[in-house]
C-alpha cells in the first residue's frame, strides 16, 4: 500500500482555518492567556496592559518569506512539521525542524526573518509563542 501523500500547503491553510500575516505567511492565533501583564514591565508604559501571553500556528509555503520585523516581546519558535524553518535571528541562523534544533528563542526587539527550508512538502509549520503576549501595535516591519 503506497504511504499516504502530504497535504498541499493550500489544503493546510483551509483546515487550520489560517490567515494571510503582515509579515508574509499564514496565521491563527490559536491561545490568548486570562492573565495580564503591565507593558510598562517591558518598556511600554503607553501600551496599557498585555495578556501574558499568545500563542499561534504559523505556515510559510515555499518560496514565501517571514519579512524582516521585531516584536516588543519574547517570541518562542517551536517547529511542528514540514520542511525545516530557516530562522534567522539578528546575524544568527537557525534551522529549525532539524535535531537538535526544534525550537528557537527570539529576544524582545530583535530584528528577525524566516523562509522554509528545503524539503519533499513545501511548506514548514511552526507555533510561535510570545511573552508577554503579542499585540499588532508591538509590531514592526523592517
Amino acid at each position: 500500500m503506497p504511504a499516504p501523500q502530504a497535504p498541499d500547503w493550500r489544503e493546510l491553510v483551509q483546515t487550520l482555518e489560517l490567515q494571510a500575516h503582515p509579515e508574509g505567511g499564514f496565521y491563527r492565533e490559536t491561545w490568548r492567556s486570562a492573565h495580564s501583564v503591565d507593558a510598562a514591565s517591558f518598556g511600554r508604559p503607553e501600551a496599557g496592559s498585555r495578556s501574558a501571553a499568545t500563542s499561534i500556528l504559523f505556515l510559510l509555503p515555499s518560496g514565501h518569506e517571514s519579512r524582516l520585523h521585531r516584536v516588543a516581546s519574547d517570541e518562542l519558535w517551536l517547529h511542528q512539521g514540514g520542511d525545516p524553518c530557516l530562522l534567522s535571528i539578528g546575524d544568527a541562523r537557525h534551522e529549525l525542524g532539524v535535531a537538535p534544533c526544534l525550537q528557537a528563542l527570539v529576544p524582545a526587539g530583535v530584528w528577525q526573518s524566516a523562509k522554509c527550508g528545503e524539503g519533499a512538502h513545501g511548506y514548514t509549520l511552526v507555533a510561535c509563542i510570545v511573552v508577554p503576549g503579542f499585540e499588532f501595535q508591538d509590531f514592526e516591519l523592517a
